[in-house]
């Protein structure tokens, strides 16, 4: 918001941030021209927000000549996170940081065009991770934030939040916020955001791309937020599989031997389990036996 922005402008960058359609931003973005402050110090901002209209106009004309749509479907693939963010927070570098992904960074406004995918795969554990482009862009797609599993809120500061959780009004996954660029901060700001986050009782972490502090934390909260479990499948006198099955919180024998093979729990004689959700080592268990994370399973045939 620019400095001395009447309450008209405040109210048409909020129409604009919940546009979800682009003739939606369009008409947003002729009224945020039209209320904005005229003035030497706003001539940046108008200017940056004529260029805007102009390429939405564009793209309008583009899809009104062709008949069809510019914006790139993506296909959901398991447990779906979606980054969301405002322009230059960040978003691309997470998203490099955290998967195996090799998006275009720039310094520059507005470099995400279009949705960006990449596989966050910790400790045998893996979720699809989309980085969206930008709120305000005419590309910014509404419904994969609404249908998503879990939305990553990237932020440069909390301040930020107000505007972004204008268009998460119809999200219904989990959130968790993430305050970018903490490598820039001096570790008395930073102290002080932690207590904020803290006081506030928001789940929320800082990280940074720089230098990847809680880059690895970061994608241990995915994980722990996606509430899944690892199990490891052993054959009788051999050593376990060092890939896990990945299999919903609260898990039982059942459901385990039924995601191997439908009909299987039929054919099991006898399982052993050892890890955290046993009492000892090797221990005999039932179908209805509910299992923990890293519990190694053995399954005996009739």
């Amino acid at each position: 918001m620019p400095i001395n922005a009447g309450y008209e402008y405040v109210n048409a960058e909020k129409k604009y941030y919940q546009a979800q359609t682009l003739d939606e931003k369009i008409v947003a973005l002729q009224e945020l021209i039209k209320t904005a402050p005229k003035h030497k110090g706003s001539e940046n901002l108008l200017a940056e927000l004529k260029t805007r209209l102009k390429k939405f106009l564009e793209k309008q004309e583009k899809v009104k000549s062709t008949g069809k749509t510019t914006r790139k479907t993506i296909k959901k693939e398991g447990f779906q996170v979606v980054l969301v963010g405002l322009t230059n927070v960040g978003k691309s570098s997470l998203l490099a940081r955290i998967t195996n992904a090799s998006p275009k960074i720039n310094s520059y406004a507005f470099t995400t065009k279009e949705p960006e995918l990449g596989t966050l795969d910790y400790q045998g554990i893996k979720a699809q991770i989309v980085d969206l482009p930008p709120i305000g862009s005419e590309n910014f797609d509404s419904g994969i934030v609404n249908t998503a599993d879990m939305i990553l809120i990237v932020l440069e500061s909390l301040e930020e939040l107000e505007k972004i959780s204008l268009v998460l009004a119809k999200a219904t996954g989990k959130r968790l916020i993430v305050i970018n660029k903490v490598d820039l901060l001096s570790r008395d700001t930073i102290r002080k955001l932690e207590e904020k986050i803290k006081s506030k009782k928001l789940n929320a972490l800082p990280v940074s791309c720089v230098s990847n502090e809680n880059i690895e934390k970061l994608k241990e909260r995915i994980i722990k937020q996606m509430e899944v479990i690892r199990v490891y499948m052993k054959e009788p006198n051999k050593i376990h599989s060092p890939l896990p099955m990945v299999a919903p919180l609260n898990s039982t024998v059942k459901d385990i031997a039924e995601k191997i093979r439908n009909g299987f729990s039929q054919k099991i004689k006898e399982t052993r389990v050892t890890g955290p959700s046993s009492k000892f080592p090797n221990q005999r268990v039932g179908l209805s036996h509910v299992l923990k994370d890293q519990d190694i399973i053995e399954f005996h045939t009739k």
